[in-house]
């Protein structure tokens, strides 16, 4: 027995359900991106939806979104399962989230973790680890000096 039903935020789908069409949470199976905003269907339709067209003004036709629709069922759709987010170096769940400038980032986080989770914590070990950026590091540091 599950006491603690998990569900998707976004359309209530519960873990190991569909999401609802149109959830902004939902993978798009082709590229693992977001299936609301990826350009598959397009791509895999051989549409153009650049600046100007009719698809980008309007999108698919009810014809395409059928035809993306059986396309999306033959691949397999992904079901909902929650994925914690976790500090990539110190495995913090759901830490705060908080806001540096993308110069700031990449001068202090080493390029393997520019696109992962990081908490305060963590980020701030960075910047003592690497004062002037870690491009200019000496990387003399002992692990005492960092903590």
């Amino acid at each position: 027995m599950m006491n603690n039903i998990i569900k998707c935020h976004d359309c209530g789908a519960r873990e190991g359900e569909y999401h609802q069409p149109g959830c902004d949470m939902e993978t798009c199976p082709f590229c693992c991106g977001q299936l609301i905003s990826c350009d598959c269907p397009y791509n895999l339709l051989g549409i153009d939806a650049s600046e100007g067209t009719w698809a980008y003004n309007h999108g698919l036709t009810d014809e395409q979104a059928e035809k993306w629709d059986d396309m999306l069922e033959t691949k397999g759709r992904i079901p909902f399962v929650r994925i914690p987010v976790v500090c990539a170096l110190c495995g913090q769940f759901y830490p705060d989230f908080f806001s540096v400038p993308d110069n700031e980032w990449d001068k202090y986080v080493i390029p393997e973790l520019t696109s992962k989770v990081l908490c305060r914590t963590c980020y701030d070990k960075q910047r003592k680890l690497f004062p002037d950026g870690w491009r200019k590091s000496k990387a003399h540091h002992t692990v005492k000096e960092i903590i």
